[in-house]
């Protein structure tokens, strides 16, 4: 991964504050009463701007549009999916704490740039190198990037660029013992006595990562440099030409091929597909146009 990646992928998960929860079905009411309760990190309630003169309306009111970025968005639908199995607020608060406060007061973030300092595993020209030493160095910088790098935003990140799978939250709501667990499907290996022992709830993160990028394949305005140009078309093709149906297939049959209705979330299943079957590079597409506006789209490996 170039340094150019890197940076796009952390505009991606931490900077573009563009999704609106309403976007992942998450009510005002919803959202209002986990930001009174401090459960959504580094998000507060937008206010009108104090001189309402010296602008118009319509700019006043967008000023109270909660706006999430990427990680934001995600803990938000995992505080949803929390809630509907009952565990309390003063939980949540708790799990949030430890996922998002702790590692910035431990300074995560610090541990990882010193880490691409040392190693460089991504082969950072020199200069990058020198700026990350600069940055690790001024506490003015590492206070904001201690608030965006920490276990849970690298787990979203892996997720993004398809490295692994599975990707899961487990969370014992009894002890708040909790786990990212990716990259390795035998779970008896990873979890200690506590997760045997006490009630546990599973959170996969593909289903919920793309109900969150499906916000994104609707933007005609971003670039979405997560995709690979083939991941592109499909999505141009899927969400902005509106077919009936598109059979979406590949030459071998070593991955299931899906078929895309009207009738389905088509975004979301798009982003769902793409997340759990990463293209592989030189691949080609063959669009096929049928009649009444259906697409064949075949990916044909080299």
């Amino acid at each position: 991964m170039i340094s150019e990646e890197i940076k796009n992928l952390g505009n991606i998960v931490f900077n573009d504050r563009d999704i609106s929860p309403t976007q992942l079905g998450i009510t005002s009411r919803k959202i209002n009463y986990w930001l009174d309760h401090n459960l959504v990190p580094f998000v507060e309630k937008h206010q009108n701007v104090k001189n309402t003169e010296t602008i118009s309306k319509e700019a006043a009111t967008k000023t109270k549009w909660i706006r999430l970025n990427l990680s934001q968005a995600v803990w938000v639908c995992i505080i949803d999916t929390l809630s509907s199995f009952g565990v309390s607020a003063d939980k949540i608060y708790t799990l949030g704490k430890s996922i998002w406060h702790e590692p910035r007061v431990d300074k995560y973030a610090d541990k990882v740039f010193k880490e691409h300092i040392k190693n460089n595993k991504h082969q950072l020209p020199k200069d990058v190198i020198q700026s990350l030493k600069q940055i690790v160095a001024d506490e003015y910088w590492m206070k904001d990037f201690r608030k965006l790098i920490n276990p849970f935003t690298d787990m979203l990140k892996s997720a993004i660029l398809r490295e692994s799978m599975p990707h899961t939250l487990l969370y014992v709501p009894g002890t708040n013992d909790f786990e990212f667990l990716y990259g390795d499907m035998n779970l008896t290996l990873k979890l200690s006595s506590v997760y045997t022992q006490h009630p546990m709830i599973s959170i996969p993160m593909i289903p919920i990562l793309a109900k969150v990028l499906a916000v994104d394949f609707g933007n005609k305005k971003k670039e979405l440099s997560y995709l690979s140009e083939i991941e592109k078309q499909i999505r141009d093709i899927v969400v902005f030409k509106k077919p009936k149906i598109v059979e979406i297939a590949f030459e071998n049959e070593n991955i299931k091929p899906i078929v895309v209705t009207e009738q389905h979330k088509t975004r979301e299943q798009l982003a769902r597909y793409i997340l759990e079957h990463k293209i592989a590079k030189g691949a080609k597409l063959l669009i096929e146009i049928r009649a009444q506006g259906n697409y064949k789209l075949t990916l044909i490996k080299n």
